[in-house]
């Protein structure tokens, strides 16, 4: 039977189509050293680019896949009157992120490079999520999170992010428990294996490559206790070994923690371990 010549129906907003299109002009767009980056206004996206010496982004270095995607939006008016786009919206979350890379020992603002795309607000939320299917997985933004989330609250045990494992030195990462889904070897071998499929072609061996790395399982390290009551609860521990090894490497005093080990560890997939740093 020959194909109608009505199908497939054309998406002119499609995910992959605004992709290849904000990847291209973003693509286009000078590259700025981070520790250079002069004030300007306006809201949108932007995209760092890893240049520095560390042996695991070495399959990074002098690409034009970003290291991280992030945003910042003018902000809707509760009278719906237009943003105010004077204001330096983009610039001051870059700024912020700056003064984090700034923290651990092993990183500093002159190893990146960033570009700076700005858009209206309607587009920035949609224009991140096909980036981020774009040049997918951008390490920072999936399998190395914690580096733009907010600090860690209190109430729920909360674990080292991946980002924080790798980069140790923030403030905001102090006195944290390791993370509860990896060791510091098996952060490594996800992240060499997320470079690894950034820098694929598009194509079906990719996406069968990608979808392959977001179900892997992990086996956790640890969880909280369930209970009544706020604060923290006990801590079930499942791989004693790595839970050890992993605090005393943070210098994370362990005395003063209700611990025990459990049973057989319970698995995670990748996806899911993303998610639940997230979470806390």
């Amino acid at each position: 039977m020959a194909p109608s010549p009505a199908s497939p129906q054309f998406n002119p907003l499609g995910l992959d189509l605004l992709g290849r299109n904000l990847r291209e002009e973003m693509d286009g767009r000078p590259r700025v050293p981070l520790d250079q980056v002069e004030p300007f206004p306006g809201a949108g996206l932007y995209a760092l680019y890893y240049k520095g010496d560390l042996a695991i982004y070495k399959g990074l270095k002098g690409t034009d896949i970003p290291i991280y995607v992030g945003k910042a939006s003018a902000g809707d008016s509760s009278y719906g009157d237009p943003p105010n786009l004077t204001q330096r919206k983009l610039f001051d979350r870059i700024i912020d992120h700056r003064r984090s890379i700034k923290e651990p020992s092993n990183l500093q603002a002159s190893d990146f490079d960033v570009r700076c795309l700005t858009l209206d607000d309607i587009w920035i939320v949609l224009g991140e999520r096909a980036l981020l299917r774009a040049y997918s997985p951008v390490l920072w933004n999936t399998v190395m999170t914690g580096f733009g989330g907010n600090p860690p609250g209190q109430g729920r045990r909360n674990a080292r992010s991946v980002w924080d494992s790798i980069h140790p030195g923030r403030k905001r990462a102090a006195g944290l428990l390791c993370n509860r889904s990896y060791s510091g070897v098996e952060m490594e071998e996800l992240i060499l294996d997320g470079i690894e499929i950034s820098l694929m072609d598009a194509g079906d061996q990719r996406d069968a490559k990608l979808k392959e790395f977001r179900n892997r399982p992990a086996e956790i390290i640890w969880k909280e206790a369930k209970g009544p009551g706020k604060g923290p609860k006990p801590v079930l521990v499942f791989r004693e070994d790595v839970f050890l090894e992993e605090n005393c490497r943070f210098g994370v005093d362990l005395g003063d923690i209700e611990w025990k080990a459990s049973g057989i560890p319970e698995q995670k997939t990748v996806e899911e371990a993303v998610l639940d740093t997230l979470e806390g």
